[in-house]
């Protein structure tokens, strides 16, 4: 029994890991969302991991990227704004995403 119920709670524990490593990544560009509409968030982020993908591979892109977005609409609350910065402007102001 007691094995059991040890597979049983990793299990749960797999499942629970997991539920909250989805739910981080959705919830990363959710501060984007106070400024910018959905359309918008869209298009900065793929724009943002076409450039970056060339330089960093896909994974990474997606993953800075997807911080990038909410650092930068900080910023720039006006999305007509934030579409005209350099990428090397994004970096300096998502250097804290990796």
């Amino acid at each position: 029994m007691r094995s059991k119920t040890h597979k049983i709670w990793m299990v749960l524990g797999l499942v629970v890991a997991l539920g909250f490593g989805v739910s981080s990544c959705k919830a990363v560009a959710r501060a984007a969302a106070k400024y910018w509409t959905k359309k918008q968030i869209k298009k900065f982020v793929g724009d943002c991991e076409n450039r970056a993908a060339k330089l960093v591979g896909e994974d990474k892109a997606a993953h800075f990227c997807d911080c990038a977005v909410d650092k930068v609409s900080e910023k720039y609350n006006s999305f007509e704004d934030a579409k005209d910065i350099s990428a090397i402007e994004i970096i300096q102001i998502a250097k804290g995403c990796k």
